[in-house]
């Protein structure tokens, strides 16, 4: 049977059933789950080794926040709660449009961190720039049971593009025995910006008592904009809708049988840039052209377990996912840029050397094709399929997981450059000065397995290894020539890229007492290569190889006095070869991937929850990372460019350290009514946008402190109000710079001062 047959057999539902019992060891249920969130903190349960492990017993660096914990955070995104983990980086405000960095591990090219949401890993479009950890969908996080951050190669057990760690949102799931609901809204003023709202609501119904059950979620939300373009007279463009939801029906005829199908659906809008212009100062845009974003994504997913006989669980699981994406920026001081460019104009003409009179006739050209906006659609279709058996022997003595995954991915882009009218809007229909495709097809298949054995009873042994091939395919051709940026119309092109190979994990852990594990463990990451399809490139920078890395790492996790104290910390160390970079073109119209240099990466995380007295919880999240290349980066197509990194510099983007200081206070106003009040601030140091300190683009960004604090009654019947503010002492600070020709020092920033209120009801 092919792996597409086993999908199609999988989504049909006439593949193996599944069981109650294997959710147990995949998803545990909700209640459970929430109520050790709530009254410890020390017992959340996660499935990190795709069987059920309490926090503590999990012997890898792993943080998990709960549905609760999310809830008082008010987290409805990534975005939201991100700066609470350690060694944990998002950047980028839009909402498709951001990368995910775990422990330094940072470079363009296929994503860095697993993203999974449930069964299903979820990556963004390569695009034109083979770029696809550039994007990455983040779905609203409402009804939400946990998410899981495991930091440090996952690659065994979750595959391709877990190198610096993996991301699990984990759902609530169907409950058959009682009928629930929750609703939630929101309101906020930012300074200086537009209100912003949301509403959102779940109901989970039974239809037949313990045995099948429909969960349904749906929420709507406007965060409001605060980027102002003076130049076009447009106020808060950075305004974003969002609105989907969730709809899970859960099968559960027996103690031996469980079945899940689900369908997502999410559309984000956004309607102008996220950053600003250091040029105007804070929040002020430079753009001449302004036109809307916007994202759909379409999931669903069935997942199958069955309980084995001898004392194993199967379980298969089979996604597909449409992706489509429309985005616009502004392309005129690009063009501008390349105003005076000789090379353009003796093609553009089409002699030998331009003369004055022939370089005024291509600079008016130019000008008549001001202001203009790259415009570019983008759809993703992947079919997703794992299939996997995990079990234990000889009184748990021995552990085990093997399975089989599989994902055929498609992807298509037109990089289109479009005229904007005198105002900065869109002419549509679209007048087209450019338009290139580049479509890529990625195939993946690999074989896992993990072992765990405990020779005496403290001690556990876990070796795992993971063999995968996989096939890239990259397709580009010019539809209309750019003479401006030197793209021109020419025959179709297409690389093939593939490569096999293996990726392996051993840990060791040991239980001095139930309060006391320490772990050791050695694992490989790996990133698929490919092949760039950017005009004028050489033959030689077309394909670019794998990339992968091995991390050691010692770990300790620690309960004190009576658990009143949780401590978990871990240093490591990543030796990180043949990376994946990237560069420019000559001309700095367009970006590519290269192979180039090594880097070391040194770091620790610590992690701490002390609850002194009842209702008081006070935590605190520490990440040190010292991120530099070992060898300098040794590549003709980089240093054209000036931006060659050279032994000892930094990687670009990661500050070397990061803090988090919170807390939570519950009491009773009376025998029905509770007050709550929390605070949190967070700190960043400061970082690099570029390797080399001497490159003309090379900025640095600077450290920041972030505060919100809440305060809210709670009543026993499930209704709580609060009031909250973000970014309470209303930092600007450029946090994010970058900076190109004819784009000099691009910020983002936080979100100015926000203040809100909040009111929930569940039943």
């Amino acid at each position: 049977m092919s792996l597409r047959s086993f999908g199609i057999l999988l989504l049909s539902g006439s593949a193996l059933a599944a069981t109650q019992a294997a959710a147990q060891t995949e998803a545990p249920a909700a209640a459970p789950a929430a109520e050790a969130t709530s009254q410890s903190g020390n017992d959340i349960v996660v499935t990190a080794l795709r069987r059920s492990t309490t926090l503590q017993d999990t012997p890898i660096s792993i943080s998990a926040i709960g549905g609760e914990a999310l809830n008082r955070i008010g987290a409805t995104s990534i975005n939201d709660y991100f700066r609470q983990v350690p060694n944990l980086q998002v950047e980028g405000n839009a909402p498709a449009s951001r990368r995910i960095t775990i422990r330094g591990v940072r470079s363009a090219g296929e994503a860095t961190v697993g993203l999974y949401y449930d069964e299903t890993p979820l990556t963004g479009p390569g695009g034109t720039t083979a770029d696809a950890g550039s994007t990455n969908p983040d779905i609203n996080l409402f009804d939400v049971e946990r998410v899981e951050v495991l930091r440090g190669p996952q690659g065994t057990l979750f595959g391709a593009g877990s190198m610096g760690g993996t991301i699990r949102m984990i759902y609530n799931k169907p409950d058959a025995t009682k009928i629930a609901g929750a609703m939630e809204v929101q309101g906020t003023v930012t300074k200086n910006g537009d209100p912003g709202f949301y509403a959102k609501g779940m109901i989970n119904l039974p239809i037949a008592t313990d045995v099948l059950a429909l969960r349904v979620v749906a929420y709507k939300e406007n965060r409001g904009g605060f980027i102002d373009v003076p130049g076009l007279k447009r106020e808060n463009v950075n305004d974003v809708r969002s609105w989907g939801g969730r709809v899970m029906l859960r099968f559960i005829p027996d103690d031996n049988l469980a079945i899940t199908a689900s369908a997502n659906y999410q559309r984000n809008e956004l309607d102008g840039p996220t950053n600003y212009n250091l040029s105007l100062g804070a929040y002020n845009s430079t753009v001449e052209s302004i036109a809307r974003n916007n994202d759909r994504l379409q999931l669903y997913n069935l997942t199958l377990t069955y309980k084995l006989p001898f004392n194993a669980t199967f379980t298969g699981s089979a996604s597909t996912y449409n992706w489509d994406l429309l985005r616009n920026s502004d392309y005129t001081k690009t063009l501008r840029g390349s105003r005076t460019n000789a090379t353009s104009c003796r093609n553009y003409i089409g002699v030998a050397s331009c003369n004055a009179s022939q370089m005024a006739t291509y600079s008016a050209y130019v000008d008549s094709r001001l202001p203009g906006m790259l415009y570019q659609p983008l759809a993703l279709k992947a079919w997703i399929y794992e299939a996997r058996v995990s079990g234990s022997l000889l009184n748990d003595g021995i552990s085990y997981t093997l399975g089989i995954f599989h994902d055929d991915r498609q992807d298509r882009a037109d990089s289109q450059v479009a005229k904007a009218d005198a105002n900065g809007n869109l002419i549509t229909p679209l007048d087209l000065t450019a338009w290139r495709i580049v479509k890529t097809s990625v195939k993946q298949t690999a074989f896992f397995a993990e072992l765990s054995v405990k020779p005496v009873h403290a001690l556990t042994l876990t070796a795992g290894t993971r063999r995968f091939s996989y096939d890239k395919t990259v397709f580009g051709q010019v539809q209309i020539s750019n003479y401006i940026t030197q793209s021109y119309v020419g025959p179709p092109s297409t690389v093939d890229a593939s490569a096999k190979g293996w990726v392996h994990k051993f840990n060791a852990s040991y239980d001095f007492d139930r309060d006391f594990m320490v772990y050791a463990t050695a694992s490989k990451g790996f990133r698929p290569g490919g092949a760039n399809n950017v005009p004028g490139l050489t033959n030689t920078l077309v394909a670019y190889q794998p990339d992968s890395l091995w991390n050691y790492e010692i770990g300790a996790k620690t309960q004190w006095f009576n658990r009143m104290l949780t401590l978990n910390a871990a240093v490591y160390q990543i030796d990180w070869r043949n990376m994946q970079v990237s560069g420019r073109s000559a001309n700095g119209a367009f970006s590519f991937l290269t192979n180039a240099g090594k880097a070391r990466i040194k770091g620790a995380e610590i992690e701490a929850t002390l609850r002194p007295v009842e209702g008081l919880s006070l935590n605190t999240a520490l990440g040190f990372v010292d991120a530099k290349l070992t060898e300098d980066q040794l590549n003709s197509g980089l240093a054209a460019t000036g931006s060659t990194g050279l032994k000892g510099d930094r990687i670009p983007y990661i500050p070397q350290f990061t803090l988090s200081l919170g807390g939570d206070y519950r009491w009773s106003l009376s025998d029905t009514l509770h007050g709550t009040v929390s605070a949190n601030l967070t700190h960043s140091a400061g970082s690099y946008s570029e390797f080399r300190p001497t490159y003309t683009f090379y900025r640095r960004n600077s450290a920041y402190e972030n505060v919100g604090m809440r305060a809210g009654i709670e009543t026993d019947n499930g209704l709580t109000l609060q009031l909250f503010v973000q970014n309470l002492f209303n930092t600007d600070k450029p946090i994010q710079l970058s900076s190109s020709i004819g784009d000099p020092d691009s910020a983002l920033t936080l979100q100015p001062r926000t203040f809100g209120i909040m009111a929930r009801k569940t039943f």
